[in-house]
């Protein structure tokens, strides 16, 4: 019987009855990163205890619940969504399967978007999941009003207890796109379901766990939203979308086409083209 198994029942001993037992057995079956993950998650100690104090003992209840971590983590779970959160921009965002794990990636998007929003701007998010590039916005951005949007109802409900347990006054609501949205905002920013449909991407690593409407779309779906936005900015305004890395100039294109203004590509720390911004005329 393996140490997952016997875990597994309440009314079996756990045999992880320290910090570093817990850290040895998560290691011996994860990569370093992913067990350390864990281990400090469900024991609720830092990265720093787990080093200095492996003698510690740990509640039996807690030596338990990673070995059940360890073991979805071992049938390829993500992290984030085994511990229940994300941090991205500083925040720490819960995250669930019925939302996109936000990535370093997208802080690349917030960082585009706070360069053209001023602090009593409007904002809108177009598709906003868990709500992270809402809250990250609105964390720099105090006195902006930031609407957060998304057409899964789940998402919404994520991101609303996101922005309460942060603190932050970021409004949502349950739209498709831009139908029904009231008046114009200075800026809207967006991390739309960019991956093209059979794209192998989807087949591997966390996105298999992740949720498909939140993923695939492509291109098509990009164009909708640069056609459509030029009628719900306001005279100067940007739209700042985040891409696939090989997106780069097809978007640009798009922006083009539909007369934004001094269009740009932004660059993702891989060097990768990740985020194209235009302002409309």
């Amino acid at each position: 019987m393996t140490v997952v198994a016997l875990a597994a029942s309440d009314e079996s001993p756990s045999p992880l009855r320290s910090v570093g037992e817990c850290a040895a057995f998560a290691r011996e079956r994860l990569s370093r990163v992913d067990a350390d993950a864990l281990t400090v998650a469900a024991l609720g100690i830092s990265r720093a205890h787990l080093h200095a104090f492996p003698e510690r003992p740990v509640r039996v209840a807690t030596s338990r619940c990673l070995c059940r971590w360890v073991e979805r983590r071992a049938q390829g779970e993500p992290v984030p969504y085994i511990v229940g959160q994300r941090e991205f921009w500083g925040l720490e965002v819960a995250v669930d399967a019925r939302v996109l794990i936000p990535r370093p990636d997208t802080e690349t998007l917030v960082e585009a978007a706070l360069e053209r929003i001023g602090d009593g701007a409007c904002v809108l998010d177009l598709g906003t999941g868990s709500g992270c590039i809402a809250l990250a916005i609105k964390s720099e951005r105090p006195n902006a009003r930031v609407l957060a949007t998304d057409i899964d109802r789940d998402c919404i409900q994520v991101a609303r207890r996101n922005a309460k347990a942060l603190g932050l006054l970021v409004h949502t609501r349950v739209a498709d796109t831009f139908c029904g949205l009231p008046g114009k905002f200075d800026a809207v920013v967006t991390n739309p379901p960019y991956i093209e449909p059979g794209d192998p991407h989807l087949t591997r690593g966390d996105l298999r766990f992740e949720p498909r409407h939140a993923l695939v779309g492509g291109l098509a779906t990009i164009a909708r939203i640069v056609r459509a936005a030029p009628a719900h900015l306001n005279q100067g305004g940007w739209l700042v979308l985040e891409h696939g890395f090989d997106q780069g100039n097809a978007v640009a294109a798009l922006f083009e086409n539909a007369g934004f203004q001094d269009v740009a590509c932004v660059r993702d720390l891989a060097g990768h083209d990740r985020v194209t911004c235009g302002r409309a005329p």
